[in-house]
């Protein structure tokens, strides 16, 4: 099971709030630990609590959301901003802003970011070494483009809807071999549908350990 996505939430306007909450209960992943009006409340809260993703809305809030990131390093920050000039932008750029979104905030935006992040959230947790090019492609390579990528390696749509009906179909993660065998073709051209999957965060991936030999790669549903 995936790690939960430790969220705090700094707005002190209401109906944000709610619509930002609407946008995050979409996702099973991400765990509001707390909901806070200024970044003051959230600079306490982090002296005391992790975060791996900070919202931050609000004009106060977001000229001084700073205040708070030196109580973790690790977490991102998403900012909500009203009429960001070029110089906030390059400067969140360069302290490593995971995203900026300008009022009033467009739901399916919010959505889109959240689920990029939880994207590369699922594959830093699960990184192995040797590290392979695929994974960190996966990190670090945009969404959109990835998808262009898998598109142009996958041509077979009819294939990957078998595969992804089989692995819904079943209880519990599904080895490529697994799946070759019920579909009648070779492991290695279900593994190539099964990594297409992955890389477009339909499907995630696991080792399974033996006691001798390599890992089994299994597949299951996001």
């Amino acid at each position: 099971m995936m790690k939960s996505i430790r969220l705090l939430i700094v707005e002190s306007d209401l109906m944000v709030l709610f619509s930002i909450g609407q946008v995050v209960r979409y996702f099973d992943n991400y765990l509001v630990v707390d909901k806070v009006d200024s970044v003051e409340a959230a600079a306490e809260r982090m002296k005391v609590a992790s975060m791996d993703l900070v919202i931050v809305g609000g004009k106060d809030n977001v000229d001084n959301w700073k205040q708070f990131n030196e109580f973790s390093n690790q977490a991102r920050v998403i900012l909500l901003a009203q009429n960001p000039s070029k110089e906030f932008i390059q400067d969140a750029v360069a302290c490593g802003v995971w995203d900026v979104m300008l009022r009033p905030v467009d739901p399916e935006r919010l959505r889109l970011s959240l689920e990029m992040f939880r994207s590369r959230f699922m594959y830093l947790e699960a990184l192995e070494f040797p590290v392979q090019q695929e994974r960190l492609d996966a990190i670090f390579f945009p969404r959109d483009r990835q998808q262009s990528a898998v598109a142009n390696t996958v041509k077979n749509s009819e294939m990957l809807d078998k595969v992804m009906q089989l692995i819904e179909d079943r209880d519990g993660p599904q080895s490529a071999g697994e799946i070759a065998e019920v579909l009648n073709v070779s492991r290695i051209t279900v593994r190539k549908y099964c990594e297409a999957l992955v890389n477009t965060g339909k499907l995630h991936v696991k080792n399974k350990y033996q006691t001798k030999g390599r890992p089994i790669k299994q597949y299951f549903l996001v």
